[in-house]
């Protein structure tokens, strides 16, 4: 069995008993980041082997995984924070997986996409989820402009330290009054949701610099 646990994306007390049943009993938790799953296993009192799948050992791991879940193993799949597969590794797993017969279940908890979007006043009858924008600026902006004439409302991800420059290239491909929402360190004390036109969004970040984990939504052309 391959389990897909979802983890918590700041507060820890988000865990559900059934991921930690999971975490505890499996043969092995497969997290992108060992610094990260051993913070993770460690602040529940969990002890368990952890296996790294990411990028540089997704060629030689995958197999290796296959092999042991064939084997009758049970293994837990984890992000850093969330619920896995969402722009993390863990795919190429989990298809080998399914192509093999072998079961794949999810646990759901937490989900920063879902938590920013339910709490930020945008339309959710249809939402698309973009992911990470480009990292070089023309790149990016040209994925930006894509979403000029999108009526849905848009869900991005971006690295902490590139907040100012991403609400920069929207404030230069968007038209000034459509509606973006900012939602900063979901679940944890000092969480904090800004919503507004680009221009005022813009406008907040500039008086109140900010660097940490956050969700972009932007708002389908058009939108009420």
């Amino acid at each position: 069995m391959l389990y897909l646990v979802s983890t918590p994306i700041g507060n820890p007390d988000d865990i559900t008993l059934r991921a930690l049943q999971v975490l505890r009993e499996a043969n092995a938790v497969v997290c992108e980041e060992p610094r990260e799953g051993a913070r993770l296993l460690r602040l529940y009192h969990i002890e368990n082997e952890l296996i790294a799948l990411n990028e540089h050992t997704e060629r030689v791991c995958v197999p290796e995984l296959i092999a042991r879940l064939q084997r009758g193993e049970t293994l837990a799949l984890i992000s850093d924070h969330g619920t896995p597969m969402l722009a993390d590794p863990g795919a190429q797993l989990v298809t080998r997986a399914i192509a093999a017969n072998i079961p794949v279940r999810a646990v759901p908890g937490a989900s920063s996409l879902l938590a920013a979007l339910v709490v930020s006043g945008l339309p959710m009858s249809r939402f698309r989820f973009l992911g990470f924008l480009p990292a070089k600026k023309d790149a990016r902006r040209a994925a930006l402009v894509q979403l000029r004439t999108e009526r849905d409302t848009c869900i991005l991800f971006d690295t902490p330290y590139r907040l100012n420059a991403v609400l920069t290239d929207l404030r230069a491909t968007l038209e000034p009054t459509r509606r973006i929402v900012v939602a900063c360190n979901l679940t944890m004390p000092d969480e904090t949701v800004v919503r507004g036109t680009v221009a005022q969004v813009c406008e907040h970040f500039q008086k109140n610099p900010f660097k940490g984990e956050y969700v972009i939504l932007i708002a389908g052309k058009g939108s009420q």
